[in-house]
């Protein structure tokens, strides 16, 4: 028995009818804006300024010690522990630093101390105020630097490095900041040997930017 065949112009008349609905769609889908494969969440950003943390921290309070702030714990210690820094404020020294506010971290001993904060989370960002405790004149003509080297566990991120400005103020005074597309959870503040003549330094208002933790389904 001899088979019949479809006319060749059925047979492209029926893909073109397929293919219509496929052709279709794939240009519908090109010409749709691009959604993002997920919420972009802002950046926790949480303040130790050793006012408002938990506990509250007593005048003359010497390291080591934590402060719990928005779930996060600093804990802050130094090599030249104990009592190598302390909290002191305006109305226990009556320092002008026109930068600070309230209660601040005071380095307590004439050595070079190293001041150690680590944190109970991973960061990407920190910034903080400082004061090295040095007068302008003679043969200071800039402040000492102070120095922070960022670390995850054991291993260095990186590190930052600044002077502050001399001013009408007891010391002169800056920010430091360090920002790292690599987390890290301690740093460690000091002021190098060699700089201009300070060996001790004051601390206040940490800002640090916490790792936004993505929620499970």
């Amino acid at each position: 028995m001899t088979q019949r065949r479809l006319p060749g112009r059925r047979l492209l008349l029926g893909s073109i009818v397929v293919l219509i609905p496929i052709i279709a769609a794939i240009v519908y889908g090109a010409s749709q804006p691009n959604s993002p494969s997920a919420t972009p969440k802002s950046m926790p950003t949480i303040v130790f300024d050793f006012d408002t943390g938990s506990p509250l921290l007593a005048a003359a309070q010497r390291t080591p010690f934590s402060q719990t702030a928005n779930g996060v714990t600093a804990q802050f210690s130094s090599s030249s522990d104990p009592a190598a820094f302390s909290v002191h404020s305006y109305d226990a020294n009556g320092l002008k630093l026109s930068q600070f506010s309230g209660k601040y971290l005071y380095d307590n001993k004439t050595s070079s101390d190293i001041l150690d904060i680590e944190f109970s989370t991973e960061i990407i960002e920190i910034k903080f105020t400082f004061a090295t405790v040095e007068l302008q004149g003679g043969a200071i003509i800039l402040p000492s630097d102070i120095v922070l080297a960022a670390y995850k566990d054991t291993k260095l991120v990186g590190s930052s490095k600044t002077y502050g400005s001399f001013s009408s103020d007891s010391y002169p005074q800056g920010t430091l900041s360090f920002g790292s597309g690599l987390p890290f959870n301690w740093v460690r503040i000091s002021v190098p040997p060699k700089s201009s003549g300070a060996t001790d330094f004051l601390v206040d208002n940490i800002t640090v930017t916490t790792i936004s933790k993505s929620s499970t389904p």
